[in-house]
């Protein structure tokens, strides 16, 4: 052996002799934090996206792709199937409570039009507490018209942009028929 590669070989050495204990460290560390993982239902970071960022580029993708004004079958069962958007359930209360789409919220839209102060004041807590600007709003299927008069509501009284509010033209005759098969 020469004494480029013994004093290279006496380097080595005196480093991993040093900080020995800061590779046991990191060494445990890194074993304990993949069992961790092994063990979770969640996603492991590194290689995957956690539900909530799966969540999250859903929506950005959904945003990005033009919706429009009308959504279909389909549609509609990605968004609640994701939850990626609020749903509004235009209809009375006794129809909703009879059956609903899955996280549908409740705003009886000829109460919003008759001017009662308390759906009006529980819309208004709702928007408040919205992340995001797009709203779904359906009714019973394309000749009930309340829909229609919740979205103009929104509209009118709660400033929302128009493009920010799609309706499930189809509603919930479809959706009870084609999904709760």
């Amino acid at each position: 052996m020469n004494e480029f590669t013994f004093k290279t070989y006496n380097i080595i050495m005196v480093f991993i002799t040093k900080y020995k204990n800061y590779f046991i460290i990191i060494l445990i560390s890194l074993i304990l934090g993949l069992g961790r993982w092994l063990f979770l239902d969640k996603d492991f970071p590194l290689f995957n996206s956690s539900s909530i960022q799966k969540k999250a580029m859903r929506i950005k993708e959904l945003s990005k792709k033009n919706i429009g004004s009308s959504i279909d079958f389909e549609l509609m069962k990605e968004i609640v199937s994701d939850q990626i958007f609020p749903i509004l359930d235009a209809r009375d209360i006794e129809s909703y409570n009879e059956g609903h789409i899955i996280g549908a919220i409740n705003f009886d839209s000829e109460l919003l039009m008759d001017g009662d102060q308390e759906t009006s004041d529980k819309l208004n807590d709702f928007l408040d507490s919205l992340s995001n600007q797009r709203i779904i709003v359906y009714c019973w299927n394309p000749e009930c018209d309340r829909a229609e008069y919740l979205r103009a509501f929104l509209i009118d009284d709660f400033d929302i942009i128009e493009s920010n509010i799609s309706i499930y033209e189809n509603g919930w005759d479809e959706w009870n028929s084609l999904y709760n098969k």
